[in-house]
């Protein structure tokens, strides 16, 4: 390949991320559904109504018609006896304003013909139900479907449409322990955060109530997309000295690692969230959030890799050996 050829397959390359959590149904009380048990049935269930021309679509916001629609779709799934391991794809329904069209020999645009059908992003993850919690390996599409969809989605099949589990829950794996950090904290001398206040109605209740209600706020009266906020507690620059605790810091941090540990769609809010710290050595040490996952990064022409078999095999050696890692 010429140096102009592989400059240009370069440009053509788009960074994508996965990240990995753990996938638990709770059973009824009087059910011995096991979780593979649970996860096949909805698989099974969600494939045999696209096999009927029909999908099971539901509005992620049908109880907030403020916010507007967020319809998910389970577009593809496919079943891999042999691994052990689900192939998926989720689809989000782009709402709101007309989508529009650039011809490519002109400079206008075109709205396009929505009797056509609806604009969809869509999302690539992979289950891995060789071991008990089941293992996700999510795409990370900023402009699709995320955890926090994916996880409603499969809550919503579980129970609400086939009755059989009344609990679903997801755990972030990371690489920057959290359990480490809740271990070691001593001290919170730091913390710089960056949120999107629109996505804050997707958040548990009692954080925004507890730290988010004036950000929530502002959010809704004048509308910024973000809002950064960085609290300090000791003056830049000076060596790390703890002659007293930040104890409503200390909470604070603790209540929400614990949250985005158990709860991690909670996280979906947050496009910074970083912490200072003295841990129970004296030693001062940094927890970032959102670079803490455990993650795989490839560099992927969205224009050729288009099946989601093809998808899947440019991760799979990556989620074998994390599999194997467990």
């Amino acid at each position: 390949m010429s140096e102009k050829d592989t400059k240009k397959h370069k440009s053509n390359l788009t960074t994508i991320r996965f990240h990995f959590y753990s996938l638990k149904f709770t059973p009824y009380n009087q059910s011995n559904q096991s979780n593979d048990d649970i996860l096949f049935k909805i698989i099974t269930y969600v494939t045999n109504e696209l096999h009927k021309g029909k999908g099971h679509l539901i509005d992620r916001n049908h109880n907030r018609p403020e916010e507007g629609s967020r319809e998910l779709f389970m577009a593809q799934s496919v079943i891999l006896l042999k691994e052990k391991r689900i192939r998926c794809t989720m689809a989000l329904l782009r709402s709101g304003r007309v989508p529009m069209l650039k011809p490519a020999d002109k400079f206008k645009l075109i709205p396009l013909d929505a009797a056509q059908g609806s604009i969809a992003e869509q999302t690539h993850f992979f289950i891995d139900y060789s071991r008990n919690p089941a293992v996700i390996c999510l795409e990370f599409n900023s402009n699709g479907p995320r955890l926090s969809d994916i996880e409603y989605y499969l809550r919503n099949v579980a129970r609400d449409t086939l009755k059989l589990a009344k609990a679903t829950e997801v755990t972030v794996y990371m690489d920057t322990s959290i359990d480490k950090t809740l271990t070691e904290l001593k001290n919170v001398l730091n913390i710089d955060i960056k949120i999107q206040p629109q996505k804050l109605a997707k958040m548990d209740t009692d954080l925004v109530g507890q730290y988010f209600l004036g950000i929530n706020t502002i959010g809704q009266r004048i509308k910024p997309k973000f809002i950064k906020l960085e609290a300090l507690f000791q003056t830049p620059g000076n060596s790390v000295k703890s002659t007293q605790l930040n104890k409503e810091a200390n909470n604070m941090v603790i209540n929400l690692l614990q949250k985005f540990k158990g709860r991690p769609f909670n996280i979906d809010a947050f496009e910074n969230f970083v912490v200072r710290y003295e841990d129970i050595n004296g030693k001062e040490e940094v927890f970032n959030l959102l670079k803490g996952k455990k993650e795989i990064i490839k560099e992927i022409d969205l224009k050729k890799t288009t099946k989601l078999k093809e998808w899947y095999e440019l991760i799979q050696i990556e989620i074998d050996d994390f599999i194997q890692s467990l």
